[in-house]
């Protein structure tokens, strides 16, 4: 054999070496006894969803602290409307109870009973709402929520629930004014006052009256919401056409009656009974109801073309 071919001792060296560094290297990635080898990507990777788990984690820990206080804050509000409305009942319904016995003993007209038991009753129903927003809150941690399109809170509706008292208590509003007509009118019989009066009540009664039917068409609509018959944009929209047809409703009373009142008026300066600036004053509220007209009827139009 040539020279050529015959490795010297630096090359035998240089090869023992790197096969030892070869045979180390791959020692080291062979997997232990009873583990399972992972590629490194799927490590990193591994290490990474544990951060962004972490870090969801904290997310919901600190959204939690913060629904935390905001719920404690809600409660505190709620809770404290409660009682005071207690107190605002107790004193009302005390009240109440001294005037009808001055009313049963002749110290006191029946109407001054009636006005002072209406408060009464009304209290009672106010503290039913109070307490109905104290459990909502509890239950949510959130301020309670009216809209006919929020949703049902554990399987109960307080929506509706709220809406029954509500008309309850616009009911004992119109049998206020109802039973005030009668009076007026027995006195309007007697002389004892002028028709005008009576005339004026009229209108607060077709009011109250239509205020009740869209309490009713409110409280259908949620129903029909709950049941899934109707999705929430529509109910909102319907809503909004039911506030703006008692409103029209409203306005369109309040014009007429202020018609009514300013011819009677001018009848009066005529006869120079009244002076020229209460026909003004009677004038202006006339301007103002004629504003309020032409607002609910644009308003009215606008949401039938939207729906």
């Amino acid at each position: 054999m040539t020279k050529t071919y015959e490795p010297d001792s630096r090359f035998v060296e240089r090869l023992e070496w790197q096969l030892a560094s070869e045979y180390r290297r791959t020692n080291r990635l062979k997997p232990a006894a009873g583990k399972v080898a992972v590629p490194r990507r799927m490590v990193v990777a591994t290490l990474l969803v544990g951060v962004l788990l972490t870090g969801v984690a904290v997310i919901k820990a600190a959204e939690y602290i913060k629904d935390s206080w905001r719920k404690k804050i809600e409660v505190a509000r709620v809770e404290t409307e409660v009682n005071l409305r207690k107190a605002r009942l107790e004193l009302t319904r005390e009240e109440a109870s001294a005037a009808k016995t001055r009313f049963s003993i002749g110290l006191i007209q029946e109407e001054e009973y009636q006005v002072i038991k209406l408060a009464a009753d009304k209290a009672a129903l106010d503290l039913e709402i109070s307490l109905l927003n104290q459990d909502e809150a509890k239950a949510t941690g959130e301020t309670p929520r009216n809209e006919l399109y929020a949703p049902v809170v554990g399987g109960r509706d307080f929506v509706s629930e709220r809406l029954k008292i509500e008309r309850r208590e616009l009911e004992l509003d119109l049998a206020a004014l109802k039973s005030s007509a009668g009076r007026l009118e027995r006195m309007v019989k007697m002389g004892l006052v002028s028709a005008d009066e009576l005339d004026q009540v009229q209108p607060q009664i077709g009011s109250q009256s239509a205020m009740i039917d869209k309490a009713q068409r409110r409280l259908e609509l949620r129903s029909r919401f709950v049941a899934g018959k109707i999705p929430a944009r529509e109910v909102e929209i319907s809503d909004r056409i039911i506030a703006a047809e008692s409103n029209l409703a409203r306005a369109q009373n309040l014009f007429e009656a202020q018609k009514k009142r300013l011819a009677w008026m001018q009848d009066r300066e005529a006869l120079g009974l009244i002076s020229k600036s209460w026909v003004q004053q009677v004038r202006y509220g006339l301007d103002e109801a004629q504003a309020e007209l032409s607002l609910a009827a644009l308003e009215m139009d606008v949401l039938k073309k939207v729906k």
